[in-house]
């Protein structure tokens, strides 16, 4: 694989990507409302009886769990509650670039022009693959950043015996959000090849959230806690199905069959 000719590709799709404000409206608004907004306010509310027990998902979700997690509403909304709602962080922002980037192509006629350089079939999907992973974990990141300092500033967790990030969350950032940005930008390519406008592969690229919502969902159910064992699952599930969706992305890819279809 010639890395010079994956990183000229990379460079070219970057600045198209910053051309298009329908694309960088996501990647400035999740952080805003999942690392700021939302955690600032949940943490507001654990900490004043009368507004909990106003917020019966929440107030259901603390009776689900052990007595010794939910003895502490704030660190049980901090370090299990909102851990798979920040999944939505790269999950979403993964989906929205390689949309952008594989079906964008087509609707700027720029598809074909690229499909005809020395790149190989690889080193195309590689690098389009890229192209959107590489900002997904970043502004993951990023939030993550954001989200410790909401927390040091508004749940102060030293003053009650606990810090942040744990290890679980390092874990959650570090390996589960690459893994399952990488799987979403997967299946983008496998279904880019049908797709035809950008809208219509957002719109099918939107079930690749589902996932998280059911996490979200069985969270505030009680069903479960987003604890180390959780990550572990989800971990060891979003590799398999990396390896999975990478090798079916790449075998699957024609440029001839591409280029009859534009």
């Amino acid at each position: 694989m010639n890395a010079g000719r994956v990183r000229a590709l990379m460079t070219k799709d970057w600045i198209e990507l910053r051309r298009n404000r329908q694309t960088l409206l996501p990647i400035v608004m999740l952080p805003i409302v999942f690392a700021l907004v939302l955690p600032a306010t949940l943490i507001a509310a654990t900490s004043r009886p009368d507004a909990l027990a106003r917020l019966d998902f929440l107030t259901s979700y603390l009776d689900g769990l052990p007595p010794h997690v939910a003895a502490d509403p704030t660190r049980a909304v901090v370090e299990y509650f909102m851990a798979p709602i920040f999944l939505m962080i790269p999950v979403v922002i993964a989906t929205v670039l390689a949309t952008a980037a594989f079906v964008g192509e087509k609707e700027r006629d720029t598809l074909e022009g690229l499909l005809f350089t020395p790149l190989t079939d690889r080193e195309l999907v590689i690098g389009k693959i890229l192209v959107s992973w590489v900002p997904a974990v970043l502004v993951t990141w990023l939030s993550t950043a954001l989200f410790t300092v909401v927390v040091s500033a508004f749940a102060r967790p030293w003053q009650h015996g606990w810090s942040f990030p744990t290890g679980t969350w390092l874990a959650l950032v570090g390996v589960i959000a690459p893994l399952v940005s990488f799987f979403a930008i997967g299946c983008i390519v496998l279904i880019s090849h049908r797709a035809s406008t950008l809208q219509g592969a957002q719109a099918v690229a939107g079930l690749l959230v589902l996932p998280v919502i059911i996490l979200i969902m069985s969270q505030a159910a009680g069903a479960l806690a987003f604890d180390g064992r959780v990550v572990v699952v989800v971990g060891l599930l979003s590799l398999v199905g990396d390896l999975v969706v990478f090798h079916l992305a790449v075998r699957r890819f024609d440029r001839d069959r591409v280029v009859t279809r534009l």
